[in-house]
C-alpha cells in the first residue's frame, strides 16, 4: 500500500512561495521536482527550496514515473495544456483557477481525469478560512431569516495596475483579466454559501491592454433571492473584500480590508432585537508568513488523502469546470448585453 506522494510543481512564483510550502506541512508528502520557464530560474528555486530536480519543461514531469502528482500554479493557458497532458498520463492533479481560458478547455480536463481515474482538485481558498467557515454557518442556521439579497463588493489596486506592467495578468491570451483572477473565486464561493446560481448578467469594464479591470455582475439564486457583484482591480485606496447578506431578521458582514486577501477577514452580524453590527469571535488565523500557505495546505492535505486512499477531493475539477461554465456566461452576458441561463449548464 502506497503510504507517500511525491509532487513535482510546476511555476517558481505562486507554486515556490504556496504550493511547496502547503504541500510541505503533511509528512505523507514528499516535493521532489519543480519547474520554471527557464533552466536558471528552476534551478534557483530548487536551491533555495532543497528539491532535488529542477526542469524548464513541463513534459519532462509529466513522464517521471517517480512523481505521483503535479501541483501547477501557472497562467490559465499553460495550465490547460498541461493539466490534459498530466490527466492523460495518469498523474494526480493540483490545479489553479481558473481550470484554462474557457468551459471546453476545462471540460477536456475533466473528461481526462475521470477516464485515467485520477484524484484531483482546485485550489479555491476562500471556503478553508475560519471566517468564511463560521459565515456559512450562519447562512446553513438560518439565522438571518429567509434571505432578500447579497452584495459583494472586491475593490483594490493590484500590482499590475499601480505600476502599469506588461504581464500574463494583463494579458487574454495568458487568461488574464479581473474575471479570471478574482470573480473565478468569488462565483465558487457564492454557490458554496448560497447554492446554484441560475442566471447572470454583467458588464466587464474598462481594459488595460487586452483584458477588463473591472467586472459588475448581477445573479439570481435557484433559492430565490439576488446578488449584486463588483470587483475592481484598478481601485486606488481601495477598501477591499466585503460581503454583505440581508435576511428578513437580520444581517451579516464579512468583510477585509487590508491587502493580505487570505487573512484579515472581521464577521459582524445584526439583529432587528439589537439593530447594530456586532463583531462575531472566529477561530484564530494561522500564523503563517504568507496568510495563502494554510488554505492551500487544507485542499493539499484531502488531495494528498485522496491519492492515498483512492477518494475525491471538493473542490475538485468538477467544481472547477462549473466556475468556468459561469465565467463564459458573464462574457457572453457582457457581449450581447443580456441575461443568461446557467441552471442547467
Amino acid at each position: 500500500m502506497q503510504e507517500r506522494v511525491t509532487i513535482g510543481v510546476v511555476g517558481t512564483g505562486f507554486g515556490q512561495q504556496v504550493h511547496v510550502p502547503a504541500f510541505r506541512r503533511s509528512p505523507r508528502c514528499a516535493v521532489q521536482a519543480i519547474c520554471a520557464s527557464h533552466q536558471e530560474r528552476a534551478e534557483a528555486a530548487a536551491r533555495t527550496l532543497g528539491i532535488p530536480m529542477a526542469s524548464s519543461d513541463w513534459r519532462e514531469l509529466v513522464a517521471d514515473p517517480d512523481l505521483d502528482a503535479l501541483a501547477l500554479a501557472v497562467p490559465p493557458a499553460i495550465q490547460a495544456e498541461i493539466a490534459l497532458a498530466a490527466a492523460r498520463a495518469g498523474k494526480h492533479l493540483f490545479c489553479e483557477k481558473p481550470l484554462g481560458l474557457n468551459a471546453g478547455q476545462a471540460r477536456d480536463i475533466a473528461v481526462a481525469a475521470r477516464e485515467s481515474r485520477i484524484a484531483h482538485a482546485v485550489d479555491f481558498i476562500f471556503p478553508e478560512l475560519p471566517a468564511w467557515q463560521k459565515t456559512r454557518d450562519l447562512v446553513q442556521s438560518s439565522f438571518p431569516g429567509p434571505i432578500r439579497h447579497v452584495a459583494l463588493t472586491w475593490r483594490l489596486e493590484t500590482y499590475s495596475y499601480r505600476a502599469a506592467t506588461d504581464n500574463w495578468k494583463t494579458s487574454a491570451a495568458s487568461g488574464g483579466g479581473t474575471l479570471n483572477n478574482f470573480a473565478s473565486h468569488t462565483f465558487y464561493y457564492l454557490e458554496w454559501l448560497f447554492g446554484r446560481i441560475i442566471k447572470v448578467a454583467a458588464c466587464l469594464s474598462p481594459r488595460l491592454a487586452e483584458v477588463e479591470a473591472r467586472v459588475d455582475a448581477w445573479v439570481e439564486f435557484a433559492a430565490g433571492f439576488t446578488g449584486n457583484i463588483s470587483i475592481a482591480a484598478d481601485a486606488f485606496l481601495g477598501p477591499g473584500h466585503r460581503l454583505e447578506v440581508y435576511g428578513d431578521s437580520g444581517t451579516i458582514v464579512l468583510e477585509n480590508a487590508g491587502m493580505d486577501y487570505a487573512r484579515g477577514f472581521r464577521l459582524s452580524v445584526g439583529t432587528r432585537e439589537t439593530p447594530r453590527l456586532a463583531p462575531l469571535a472566529i477561530a484564530a488565523e494561522d500564523d503563517s508568513t504568507d496568510g495563502r500557505i494554510y488554505p492551500v495546505s487544507r485542499i493539499a492535505s484531502r488531495f494528498i488523502d485522496a491519492i492515498l486512499n483512492t477518494g475525491e477531493v471538493s473542490p475538485g475539477l468538477q467544481e472547477g469546470l462549473r466556475v468556468q461554465v459561469l465565467l463564459d456566461a458573464l462574457r457572453l452576458a457582457d457581449r450581447d448585453g443580456a441575461w443568461q441561463d446557467v441552471g442547467s449548464a
